[in-house]
Protein backbone atom coordinates (compact mmCIF):
# COMPACT_ATOMS: atom_id res chain seq x y z
CA UNK A 1 0.00 0.00 0.00
CA UNK A 2 1.34 3.42 -0.95
CA UNK A 3 1.77 5.83 1.92
CA UNK A 4 0.49 9.36 2.16
CA UNK A 5 2.40 12.19 0.57
CA UNK A 6 2.74 15.96 0.85
CA UNK A 7 2.15 17.95 -2.32
CA UNK A 8 3.38 21.54 -2.02
CA UNK A 9 1.55 24.19 -4.02
CA UNK A 10 4.42 26.21 -5.44
CA UNK A 11 2.97 28.04 -8.42
CA UNK A 12 0.07 30.50 -8.46
CA UNK A 13 -2.06 31.96 -5.65
CA UNK A 14 -4.86 29.62 -6.67
CA UNK A 15 -5.64 26.79 -9.06
CA UNK A 16 -9.03 25.64 -10.35
CA UNK A 17 -9.85 22.26 -11.93
CA UNK A 18 -13.42 21.79 -13.15
CA UNK A 19 -14.51 18.34 -14.35
CA UNK A 20 -18.11 17.52 -15.28
CA UNK A 21 -19.85 15.81 -18.19
CA UNK A 22 -20.79 19.21 -19.60
CA UNK A 23 -17.64 21.22 -18.89
CA UNK A 24 -13.94 20.39 -18.43
CA UNK A 25 -11.31 22.97 -17.62
CA UNK A 26 -8.52 20.50 -18.51
CA UNK A 27 -8.17 17.64 -20.96
CA UNK A 28 -6.66 15.47 -18.23
CA UNK A 29 -7.75 14.79 -14.68
CA UNK A 30 -11.11 13.02 -14.81
CA UNK A 31 -9.37 9.90 -13.52
CA UNK A 32 -5.78 8.62 -12.99
CA UNK A 33 -5.08 7.11 -16.42
CA UNK A 34 -1.71 5.35 -16.51
CA UNK A 35 -1.30 6.25 -20.17
CA UNK A 36 -1.58 9.97 -19.42
CA UNK A 37 1.59 12.04 -19.28
CA UNK A 38 0.12 13.69 -16.14
CA UNK A 39 -0.43 10.37 -14.35
CA UNK A 40 2.37 11.01 -11.84
CA UNK A 41 0.67 14.29 -10.84
CA UNK A 42 -2.89 12.95 -10.68
CA UNK A 43 -2.41 9.54 -9.05
CA UNK A 44 -1.24 10.86 -5.65
CA UNK A 45 -4.48 12.87 -5.38
CA UNK A 46 -6.36 9.61 -4.88
CA UNK A 47 -4.32 8.39 -1.94
CA UNK A 48 -3.60 10.04 1.39
CA UNK A 49 -1.94 13.42 0.83
CA UNK A 50 -1.80 17.00 2.07
CA UNK A 51 -1.10 20.46 0.66
CA UNK A 52 0.33 23.71 2.00
CA UNK A 53 -2.84 25.42 0.75
CA UNK A 54 -6.54 25.33 1.54
CA UNK A 55 -8.35 22.98 -0.84
CA UNK A 56 -12.04 23.26 -1.68
CA UNK A 57 -13.82 20.38 -3.44
CA UNK A 58 -17.33 20.96 -4.82
CA UNK A 59 -18.86 17.52 -5.41
CA UNK A 60 -21.17 17.36 -8.46
CA UNK A 61 -21.88 13.69 -9.06
CA UNK A 62 -20.91 10.04 -8.80
CA UNK A 63 -20.20 7.85 -5.79
CA UNK A 64 -17.46 9.07 -3.50
CA UNK A 65 -16.28 8.80 0.08
CA UNK A 66 -13.99 11.46 1.43
CA UNK A 67 -11.55 10.95 4.31
CA UNK A 68 -10.05 13.89 6.22
CA UNK A 69 -8.15 13.78 9.51
CA UNK A 70 -10.02 10.77 10.88
CA UNK A 71 -13.49 11.65 9.57
CA UNK A 72 -15.26 9.96 6.65
CA UNK A 73 -18.03 11.51 4.55
CA UNK A 74 -20.25 9.93 1.90
CA UNK A 75 -20.57 12.83 -0.53
CA UNK A 76 -23.74 13.84 -2.41
CA UNK A 77 -24.23 16.46 -5.12
CA UNK A 78 -23.90 19.94 -3.62
CA UNK A 79 -21.51 18.89 -0.85
CA UNK A 80 -18.43 21.09 -0.49
CA UNK A 81 -15.34 19.77 1.31
CA UNK A 82 -13.21 22.51 2.92
CA UNK A 83 -9.75 21.10 3.64
CA UNK A 84 -7.38 23.21 5.75
CA UNK A 85 -3.67 23.48 4.86
CA UNK A 86 -1.66 20.38 5.86
CA UNK A 87 -4.75 18.26 6.64
CA UNK A 88 -4.19 14.63 5.61
CA UNK A 89 -7.01 13.54 3.29
CA UNK A 90 -8.01 11.39 0.34
CA UNK A 91 -10.93 10.66 -2.01
CA UNK A 92 -12.19 7.13 -2.63
CA UNK A 93 -14.08 6.95 -5.93
CA UNK A 94 -15.99 3.83 -6.98
CA UNK A 95 -17.01 5.05 -10.46
CA UNK A 96 -14.65 7.47 -12.19
CA UNK A 97 -16.84 7.71 -15.31
CA UNK A 98 -19.51 9.53 -13.30
CA UNK A 99 -17.20 11.35 -10.88
CA UNK A 100 -17.81 15.09 -11.33
CA UNK A 101 -16.29 17.84 -9.19
CA UNK A 102 -14.56 21.19 -8.99
CA UNK A 103 -11.29 21.38 -7.07
CA UNK A 104 -9.58 24.65 -6.16
CA UNK A 105 -6.48 25.26 -4.07
CA UNK A 106 -5.90 28.63 -2.42
CA UNK A 107 -2.49 29.62 -1.06
CA UNK A 108 -2.19 30.59 2.59
CA UNK A 109 -1.21 34.14 1.63
CA UNK A 110 -4.25 34.63 -0.63
CA UNK A 111 -6.53 33.04 1.96
CA UNK A 112 -5.15 35.46 4.57
CA UNK A 113 -6.01 38.38 2.24
CA UNK A 114 -9.55 37.08 1.78
CA UNK A 115 -10.01 36.71 5.54
CA UNK A 116 -8.61 40.18 6.21
CA UNK A 117 -11.32 41.83 4.09
CA UNK A 118 -14.16 39.53 5.13
CA UNK A 119 -14.61 39.11 8.91
CA UNK A 120 -17.67 36.93 8.25
CA UNK A 121 -15.52 34.49 6.24
CA UNK A 122 -13.04 34.30 9.09
CA UNK A 123 -15.88 33.71 11.58
CA UNK A 124 -17.27 30.93 9.37
CA UNK A 125 -13.94 29.10 9.25
CA UNK A 126 -13.67 29.30 13.04
CA UNK A 127 -17.27 28.08 13.36
CA UNK A 128 -16.70 25.03 11.17
CA UNK A 129 -13.45 24.25 12.95
CA UNK A 130 -15.34 24.34 16.25
CA UNK A 131 -17.93 21.93 14.84
CA UNK A 132 -15.14 19.64 13.68
CA UNK A 133 -16.84 19.36 10.27
CA UNK A 134 -15.05 19.59 6.93
CA UNK A 135 -18.16 19.38 4.73
CA UNK A 136 -21.09 21.74 4.07
CA UNK A 137 -24.06 21.16 1.77
CA UNK A 138 -25.00 24.03 -0.55
CA UNK A 139 -28.60 25.00 -1.13
CA UNK A 140 -29.67 24.44 -4.77
CA UNK A 141 -29.76 28.11 -5.81
CA UNK A 142 -26.34 28.74 -4.26
CA UNK A 143 -24.86 25.69 -5.99
CA UNK A 144 -25.99 27.06 -9.37
CA UNK A 145 -24.29 30.39 -8.70
CA UNK A 146 -21.11 28.66 -7.47
CA UNK A 147 -20.95 26.60 -10.67
CA UNK A 148 -21.38 29.74 -12.76
CA UNK A 149 -18.59 31.55 -10.88
CA UNK A 150 -16.13 28.66 -11.18
CA UNK A 151 -16.89 28.21 -14.89
CA UNK A 152 -16.22 31.93 -15.41
CA UNK A 153 -12.93 31.60 -13.52
CA UNK A 154 -11.95 28.51 -15.55
CA UNK A 155 -12.76 30.25 -18.83
CA UNK A 156 -10.65 33.22 -17.75
CA UNK A 157 -7.68 30.98 -16.94
CA UNK A 158 -8.04 29.08 -20.21
CA UNK A 159 -8.09 32.32 -22.22
CA UNK A 160 -4.48 32.94 -21.07
CA UNK A 161 -4.87 36.70 -21.51
CA UNK A 162 -4.31 37.38 -17.82
CA UNK A 163 -5.15 34.11 -16.07
CA UNK A 164 -4.63 35.43 -12.54
CA UNK A 165 -6.00 38.95 -12.87
CA UNK A 166 -7.74 40.96 -10.17
CA UNK A 167 -11.08 40.09 -11.78
CA UNK A 168 -10.50 36.34 -11.38
CA UNK A 169 -9.30 36.81 -7.80
CA UNK A 170 -12.51 38.71 -7.11
CA UNK A 171 -14.67 35.97 -8.64
CA UNK A 172 -12.89 33.38 -6.50
CA UNK A 173 -13.40 35.55 -3.41
CA UNK A 174 -17.14 35.69 -4.13
CA UNK A 175 -17.31 31.92 -4.59
CA UNK A 176 -15.48 31.13 -1.34
CA UNK A 177 -17.45 33.75 0.59
CA UNK A 178 -20.69 32.20 -0.62
CA UNK A 179 -19.58 28.67 0.22
CA UNK A 180 -18.66 29.69 3.76
CA UNK A 181 -21.69 31.93 4.38
CA UNK A 182 -24.07 30.27 6.89
CA UNK A 183 -27.12 31.21 4.78
CA UNK A 184 -25.75 29.36 1.72
CA UNK A 185 -25.25 25.95 3.25
CA UNK A 186 -25.56 23.70 6.25
CA UNK A 187 -22.88 21.58 7.96
CA UNK A 188 -22.75 17.87 7.09
CA UNK A 189 -22.02 15.19 9.67
CA UNK A 190 -19.37 12.60 8.98
CA UNK A 191 -20.07 8.87 9.02
CA UNK A 192 -17.76 8.69 12.04
CA UNK A 193 -19.32 11.62 13.90
CA UNK A 194 -20.35 9.36 16.77
CA UNK A 195 -16.75 8.28 17.39
CA UNK A 196 -15.33 8.97 20.82
CA UNK A 197 -13.60 12.25 21.63
CA UNK A 198 -10.26 10.51 22.04
CA UNK A 199 -9.15 10.83 18.41
CA UNK A 200 -9.92 14.54 18.34
CA UNK A 201 -7.92 14.99 21.54
CA UNK A 202 -4.98 13.05 20.08
CA UNK A 203 -4.93 15.19 16.91
CA UNK A 204 -5.09 18.39 18.99
CA UNK A 205 -2.24 17.13 21.17
CA UNK A 206 -0.09 16.38 18.11
CA UNK A 207 -0.74 19.86 16.69
CA UNK A 208 0.16 21.49 20.00
CA UNK A 209 3.38 19.47 20.49
CA UNK A 210 4.37 18.93 16.86
CA UNK A 211 7.70 20.78 17.17
CA UNK A 212 8.68 19.02 20.42
CA UNK A 213 11.44 16.46 19.63
CA UNK A 214 10.19 14.37 22.56
CA UNK A 215 6.77 13.90 20.98
CA UNK A 216 7.00 10.21 20.05
CA UNK A 217 4.92 7.04 20.31
CA UNK A 218 6.08 6.19 23.83
CA UNK A 219 5.33 9.64 25.24
CA UNK A 220 1.99 10.27 23.52
CA UNK A 221 0.62 6.82 24.36
CA UNK A 222 1.69 7.36 27.97
CA UNK A 223 -0.01 10.78 28.00
CA UNK A 224 -3.31 9.18 26.99
CA UNK A 225 -2.79 6.23 29.38
CA UNK A 226 -2.76 3.68 26.57
CA UNK A 227 -0.52 0.77 25.73
CA UNK A 228 1.73 1.95 22.89
CA UNK A 229 0.86 -1.05 20.70
CA UNK A 230 -2.85 -0.43 21.18
CA UNK A 231 -2.33 3.30 20.53
CA UNK A 232 -0.42 2.56 17.33
CA UNK A 233 -3.17 0.27 16.04
CA UNK A 234 -5.93 2.66 17.11
CA UNK A 235 -4.28 5.64 15.39
CA UNK A 236 -3.61 3.84 12.10
CA UNK A 237 -7.10 2.35 12.05
CA UNK A 238 -8.73 5.79 12.38
CA UNK A 239 -6.25 7.99 10.52
CA UNK A 240 -5.39 5.53 7.72
CA UNK A 241 -1.71 6.29 8.24
CA UNK A 242 0.81 5.19 10.93
CA UNK A 243 1.45 7.61 13.80
CA UNK A 244 5.14 8.13 12.98
CA UNK A 245 4.29 8.81 9.32
CA UNK A 246 1.58 11.30 10.21
CA UNK A 247 3.90 13.24 12.51
CA UNK A 248 6.68 13.22 9.90
CA UNK A 249 4.34 14.57 7.21
CA UNK A 250 3.17 17.35 9.51
CA UNK A 251 6.72 18.31 10.49
CA UNK A 252 7.96 18.32 6.91
CA UNK A 253 4.96 20.38 5.82
CA UNK A 254 5.80 22.92 8.53
CA UNK A 255 9.39 22.95 7.27
CA UNK A 256 8.22 23.68 3.71
CA UNK A 257 6.13 26.61 4.98
CA UNK A 258 9.13 28.04 6.88
CA UNK A 259 11.44 27.57 3.89
CA UNK A 260 8.98 29.49 1.70
CA UNK A 261 9.00 32.36 4.22
CA UNK A 262 12.78 32.60 3.73
CA UNK A 263 13.42 33.94 7.25
CA UNK A 264 15.49 31.15 8.81
CA UNK A 265 18.44 28.96 7.89
CA UNK A 266 17.77 25.32 7.03
CA UNK A 267 19.50 24.27 10.24
CA UNK A 268 17.21 26.52 12.31
CA UNK A 269 14.15 25.19 10.49
CA UNK A 270 15.13 21.60 11.27
CA UNK A 271 15.23 22.45 14.97
CA UNK A 272 12.02 24.49 14.89
CA UNK A 273 10.17 21.59 13.27
CA UNK A 274 11.07 19.07 15.96
CA UNK A 275 13.85 17.12 14.23
CA UNK A 276 16.58 16.00 16.59
CA UNK A 277 19.41 16.72 14.17
CA UNK A 278 19.99 18.33 10.78
CA UNK A 279 21.24 15.19 9.05
CA UNK A 280 18.06 13.21 9.73
CA UNK A 281 15.93 16.19 8.65
CA UNK A 282 17.90 16.54 5.40
CA UNK A 283 17.67 12.82 4.64
CA UNK A 284 13.92 12.57 5.33
CA UNK A 285 13.13 15.78 3.45
CA UNK A 286 15.02 14.69 0.34
CA UNK A 287 13.52 11.21 0.45
CA UNK A 288 9.99 12.63 0.67
CA UNK A 289 10.22 15.37 -1.96
CA UNK A 290 13.13 14.18 -4.12
CA UNK A 291 14.58 17.63 -3.53
CA UNK A 292 16.97 18.92 -0.89
CA UNK A 293 15.71 21.63 1.50
CA UNK A 294 18.50 23.96 0.33
CA UNK A 295 17.46 23.59 -3.30
CA UNK A 296 13.87 24.32 -2.38
CA UNK A 297 15.05 27.40 -0.46
CA UNK A 298 16.77 28.72 -3.60
CA UNK A 299 13.39 28.87 -5.36
CA UNK A 300 12.11 31.40 -2.83
CA UNK A 301 15.12 33.63 -2.43
CA UNK A 302 14.55 37.14 -3.71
Amino acid sequence: MKESTFMPVLNENFEVYYWSKHYQSHEWGRKPDKTSENYSEIEPLFRLHSHDAMEVLVFLGGECEFFCEGQIYSLTRGDVVIIPPYAVHKTEVSDFDNYERIVTTISESLLAEFLSISPSMSDSIIYHKTLGSYVVHLHTENLKEILSLFQEISNGIKSKRDPYSFALHYLLFRAIEMILHPASSKPTSSLSSDADQRLHSIIEYIEKHLTDPQMNLDNISSHFHLNKYYFSHYFKNHMKVPFYRYVLLKRLATAVALIKQNEFSIEEIATKCGFQDYSSFYRLFKKEYNLSPKNLQKEFRV
